[in-house]
């Protein structure tokens, strides 16, 4: 039988771990693709994940369905992932990514895995892949946020206004605003019109 993820967080304020680590092992992953699109570095993904999980832990005794959790959930994620963009400019570090040679791949060796594809459709898949992640870091933080949570977390206008705090005609409008920049971006980096459909 389906628990809610409410329910379980009544669970995990009664003081029931199993409930907890359910909720971790539903959102563990689609939470580490999240934060890694905002910051741009699995490992720290990694860490910003755990932190998440572990605020939400910390915060069980008090909590009170109010809103959905996945909202609740994200909206603690994306405030980590600010102050971590905020402190990497204040720190002026560079990404990972940017101190590796032309050519490699650090994030992406799943797709290599996929033996049943040909070398070159692979190599394109990824080079699109690299496109996509660098013109998302070229728009504003709102967009890309929106956008984001809407088109590669499945989450509804609703639950990105309650994360925004903002109404849901504002989040249509920073994904409209976003889906129209990312379009610009991807056509001058040589990604033709019609591979751009579905990819945002």
């Amino acid at each position: 039988m389906f628990v809610s993820d409410e329910d379980l967080m009544m669970k995990c304020r009664k003081g029931d771990m199993s409930a907890f680590e359910l909720l971790v092992r539903r959102y563990q992953n689609p939470l580490i693709n999240y934060i890694h699109r905002a910051v741009n570095d699995y490992h720290r993904a990694e860490d910003l994940s755990q932190e998440t999980f572990l605020r939400v832990f910390k915060s069980a005794s008090r909590y009170e369905p109010t809103a959905s959790f996945k909202s609740w959930l994200y909206t603690i994620a994306t405030n980590l992932c600010r102050n971590e963009v905020r402190n990497r400019s204040r720190r002026n570090t560079y990404y990972l990514e940017d101190l590796v040679r032309e050519g490699e791949d650090i994030y992406h060796t799943d797709v290599m895995r996929d033996t049943r594809q040909m070398p070159d459709v692979l190599l394109e898949k990824k080079e699109q892949r690299q496109i996509i992640r660098k013109a998302l870091a070229q728009l504003p933080e709102n967009q890309r946020v929106a956008l984001t949570l809407v088109t590669y977390q499945d989450l509804r206008y609703e639950e990105v206004s309650e994360i925004l705090g903002c109404s849901v005609g504002a989040v249509k409008a920073l994904i409209h605003r976003a889906r129209q920049k990312m379009k610009k971006l991807l056509i001058k980096a040589g990604i033709g019109e019609e591979s751009i459909n579905g990819k945002i």
